[in-house]
C-alpha cells in the first residue's frame, strides 16, 4: 500500500509540474506579464534564470517582424493618407523592413465606429480618426477640440498639439481606459461652412437655414447658436441632400469639400474656420503591448519625422483646392471671425467650465 501511495504521489507531483510549465509566454510585454503571473500563481519568486528568460523574450519582441493593418477613412490621394504613407515608408526603412504598415483606404475596414471596435479588440492594428470621434469612447477631455473657434489659426493648433500640454492631452486617450494608444496627430486646415444658394458673410445670415453638421451636442449647439437648425444627414447622402435642397449647407475642410465635389452643388464657401481639430494616429493597445519598447519608440519617431512632410503637403494642396473652388464658380468668402466667435459665446457658457484648464493652456500657447 505504501508503495502504491508513493507512486500516486509521485505521479501527482509530476502532473502539477507539467501544468505549471505548459503556459505559452509569447513575446513582448504581454508575454512577459503572463510569465510573471504564472510564477506568482505557483507561489514562487522570480529566479535569476526566470529574469534572464524574461529579458530574452523582451529582446525578441524588439526584433520581431510586423505587418500592421492600418485603417483610413479617406482616399489614397488625400493629404492625410499620403502623410500616413510617408510614415509607413520611414518606419519600414528605420526597422530595416521588419515593421510595415498595410494601408486600407476609404473605410475599407469599416466606418469610424467599426474601426474603433477593431482597434479595441486588436483586429485592426492602427488607424487615423478625428479627435471628436475618440471623445465618444471615454476620452472626454478630447471633446475640447470640438468647441467652435477654439484656435486662432492652423499654426496655433499645430503649436499646441506639439507642445507638452498638447501631448499630455493626447496621452489621455490611453490613460482613459479606451484600449487605444495615441502616438501623435496630423493637423490639416480648419473646417468651414458652405452653402448652396444663399450668400453668407455674417452669422445672422444663417438664421433659419438647415445645416448638416457632425453629430454631437457641441456641434448642434454651435450651429443653433448662430440661428440655424442642425440637421443629421449621412455623409454618403450629403451631396444629394445639398442638390435636392434637403439642407441649405454643410461644413468641411478644403480637402473634404473638393475631394467630394461639393463645389458642383454649392455657390458659396465661407472661410469662418469654426473647427480646427487634429486627426489622431492611433494604435490598438493589444498590438502595442506586444511590441518591445525600442520598437514602440521607433514607431513614435517615424511618425514625428513624417509630420513636416504632411504639413507642407497639406498647405500646398490647400492652395490648389482654393483655386479649384474659385475656378468652379463657387465664391470663396473671407469673414471677420471675431463676429462668429461672439455668436457662439453661449456654447462656451455651457461647456467652457468643463475644459477651462485646457482652454487656458491653448490661449497661452505661443506660435
Amino acid at each position: 500500500m505504501k508503495k502504491i501511495a508513493a507512486l500516486l504521489l509521485s505521479c501527482s507531483m509530476a502532473a502539477a509540474l507539467a501544468a505549471c510549465g505548459s503556459g505559452s509566454s509569447g513575446t513582448g510585454a504581454a508575454g512577459t506579464a503572463a510569465t510573471a503571473a504564472e510564477t506568482a500563481a505557483a507561489g514562487g519568486e522570480t529566479t535569476k534564470a526566470q529574469a534572464e528568460k524574461e529579458e530574452t523574450e523582451k529582446a525578441a519582441a524588439d526584433g520581431d517582424s510586423y505587418v500592421l493593418k492600418f485603417a483610413l477613412q479617406n482616399g489614397e490621394n488625400h493629404p492625410l493618407c499620403q502623410g500616413i504613407a510617408k510614415f509607413g515608408e520611414i518606419l519600414e526603412e528605420k526597422s530595416e523592413g521588419r515593421i510595415k504598415l498595410e494601408l486600407f483606404y476609404s473605410g475599407a475596414l469599416g466606418d469610424k465606429a467599426t474601426t474603433v471596435q477593431g482597434l479595441q479588440t486588436g483586429t485592426i492594428d492602427g488607424a487615423m480618426l478625428m479627435s471628436g470621434v475618440i471623445a465618444d469612447y471615454g476620452c472626454d477631455r478630447l471633446g475640447v477640440f470640438t468647441l467652435p473657434y477654439l484656435f486662432d489659426s492652423v499654426a496655433h493648433a499645430r503649436a499646441f498639439e506639439k507642445g507638452e500640454d498638447g501631448k499630455a492631452l493626447l496621452d489621455t486617450v490611453q490613460s482613459s481606459g479606451s484600449s487605444l494608444v495615441c502616438i501623435g496627430a496630423y493637423q490639416e486646415s480648419a473646417r468651414n461652412y458652405f452653402f448652396t444658394k444663399k450668400r453668407v458673410e455674417k452669422p445672422e445670415d444663417m438664421k433659419n437655414m438647415l445645416i448638416r453638421c457632425q453629430e454631437g451636442s457641441i456641434y448642434y449647439d454651435a450651429v443653433e447658436a448662430i440661428g440655424a437648425s442642425a440637421q443629421s444627414v449621412a455623409f454618403s447622402e450629403l451631396y444629394s441632400a445639398l442638390q435636392s435642397g434637403v439642407v441649405d449647407g454643410a461644413e468641411q475642410p478644403l480637402s473634404g469639400f473638393v475631394n467630394n465635389a461639393f463645389q458642383e452643388v454649392s455657390d458659396y464657401y465661407v472661410l469662418d474656420q469654426h473647427e480646427t481639430s487634429p486627426n489622431l494616429i492611433l494604435f490598438s493597445e493589444v498590438t502595442w503591448n506586444q511590441m518591445g519598447e525600442e520598437d514602440q519608440q521607433m514607431i513614435r519617431e517615424s511618425l514625428e519625422e513624417s509630420v513636416p512632410f504632411f504639413e507642407e503637403l497639406s498647405d500646398s494642396k490647400d492652395q490648389e483646392y482654393l483655386k479649384t473652388i474659385e475656378e468652379s464658380g463657387t465664391e470663396v468668402i473671407e469673414v471677420n471671425v471675431a463676429d462668429w466667435q461672439a455668436a457662439c459665446s453661449s456654447v462656451y457658457d455651457k461647456y467652457g467650465s468643463e475644459y477651462a484648464d485646457i482652454i487656458e493652456q491653448i490661449k497661452n500657447t505661443k506660435y
